[in-house]
């Protein structure tokens, strides 16, 4: 069943809360009922986050599809960016055929340009950390 707008908010915005006490920064990409999710942070606190995110009964298929270590966080200014796309919206800044594409990838490492420009050309495009997204 889809999630709502206000569904959408309100694990935002416990999203923020949370990732604020726990230092954790971030992004949030909801496209077709499926979900996009950077964590950044010290290793304990996002392993235990992921951990508690794996274990949510309203997840399906977790999968990692990165990890690493970085001397500086892509994602520093959010506690929780967030961005609703749609097909066009996700090919025009993926260069993927599809979002189907992207999260049918098995192997990918930090190294993967693929994954890491498009990180990098959301967080340019999207430089804002607000709820109202959802609703545009």
């Amino acid at each position: 069943m889809p999630l709502s707008d206000d569904e959408l908010l309100e694990i935002l915005t416990t999203s923020r809360v949370n990732n604020k006490k726990s230092d954790i920064t971030g992004m949030l990409i909801h496209i077709n009922e499926k979900f996009i999710q950077v964590l950044e942070g010290e290793f304990e606190a996002v392993s235990k986050l992921f951990e508690k995110i794996k274990k949510d009964i309203r997840h399906r298929q977790v999968v990692r599809l990165l990890e690493g270590y970085s001397d500086e966080r892509i994602f520093k200014d959010w506690s929780m960016g967030f961005k609703k796309l749609d097909n066009e919206q996700f090919l025009e800044l993926s260069g993927f055929k599809s979002h189907d594409d992207f999260f049918n990838m098995n192997h990918i490492t930090y190294q993967s340009p693929s994954v890491l420009v498009f990180l990098e050309l959301f967080y340019k495009n999207f430089l804002n950390d607000y709820p109202e997204e959802i609703r545009k």
